[in-house]
């Protein structure tokens, strides 16, 4: 079956270095999760620019375009504590960015 992605999602990824790079941790770690510090050092990120692209920030980070209002990422609270996992739906747009990449990069 073939997978259908919003053009928002893939607009939202191309504009943003910091949520692709989140995403792709999270594929990683798949289907563990895991807390915005971590994300932050793993990714080499201020934390508040990760909060901002997992969940939106105010002026700085468009919340129509993060990653958990694109349901790419679920944020998980246990215990008074957030952790951030990647969606099924988050799974499938990475592999799919894997071989659009691939595919994409032979024309430039």
């Amino acid at each position: 079956m073939r997978l259908v992605i919003d053009p928002h999602i893939l607009r939202s990824l191309h504009r943003s270095e910091l949520r692709k790079k989140i995403l792709f941790y999270l594929h990683e770690i798949y289907p563990s999760s895991t807390y915005l510090s971590e994300i932050a050092r793993i990714v080499r990120s201020d934390p508040s620019n990760v909060k901002g692209a997992l969940v939106g920030m105010g002026n700085r980070y468009n919340g129509d375009s993060s990653l958990v209002y694109l349901g790419l990422v679920e944020e998980i609270t246990h215990n008074g504590f957030r952790y951030y996992r990647l969606t099924e739906h988050g799974k499938k747009v990475v592999e799919f960015l894997k071989t659009y990449q691939s595919y994409y990069s032979r024309f430039m």
